[in-house]
């Protein structure tokens, strides 16, 4: 069973951040002092709060958990193979996804341009884009941005594996494919006000929180 967690960052803004440290492990705050910048801590507080309640609605303490990270720095939590997570924030949303198999959440602004989608997309989603208006394209960018992300995080490889290796398909919902292979995973897409996000999970069907801490 999958479940992704949603949680605007909004009311935790001008500081207000902070009330969410003593639900964070050490490490993790730690590294949100170690920013400069107060949205970046914002944000890292979020994905913690949120990888937090998504660990107790699974009934697992997260600070007795111990998070490792594979070697192209995925985390996970050692010694719970039965327990897999994915995280992601972007502009004032923070989202976990949680799973009894490997999963991937990506949660993004509309940053990604044609040039950049030149540079690292497949021909055949370049073709897509091709036959869209310019509103629309904005968005397709979006969509195809972070179902790749999605997927990749879901790996756990990082760019190791190109982007341009496997396409999406902008079907609702959309589909993933490696040449003329469809692959067996499912894509569920998510708009947040100004952003997207999408899930890539072996479940058809998967539970979707938005929440206050």
């Amino acid at each position: 069973m999958t479940t992704v967690y949603f949680l605007d960052l909004r009311p935790y803004d001008n500081g207000r951040w902070k009330e969410l440290l003593p639900l964070l492990p050490q490490e993790r705050q730690e590294r949100i002092s170690a920013c400069r910048q107060e949205e970046d801590k914002l944000r890292l507080a979020g994905a913690g709060a949120v990888l937090h309640r998504a660990l107790r609605e699974a009934g697992i303490a997260s600070h007795a958990c111990v998070f490792e990270a594979n070697p192209w720095g995925k985390p996970f939590l050692k010694g719970r193979e039965d327990i897999h997570f994915s995280l992601s924030h972007s502009g004032h949303w923070a989202a976990c996804a949680i799973s009894d198999a490997a999963v991937g959440v990506d949660v993004e602004l509309p940053r990604c341009t044609m040039k950049l989608a030149k540079r690292h997309f497949h021909p055949d989603e370049l073709e897509q884009l091709s036959t869209l208006d310019e509103a629309a394209r904005a968005d397709a960018l979006n969509r195809l941005w972070t179902a790749k992300e999605a997927f990749l995080k879901m790996l756990g490889r990082g760019l190791t594996v190109p982007l341009d290796s496997f396409t999406v398909s902008l079907a609702e919902p959309p589909i993933l494919r490696q040449g003329y292979t469809k692959l067996p995973y499912g894509l569920h897409e998510y708009r947040l006000e100004d952003s997207r996000a999408c899930l890539c999970c072996c479940d058809a069907a998967v539970q979707t929180k938005f929440y206050d801490l």
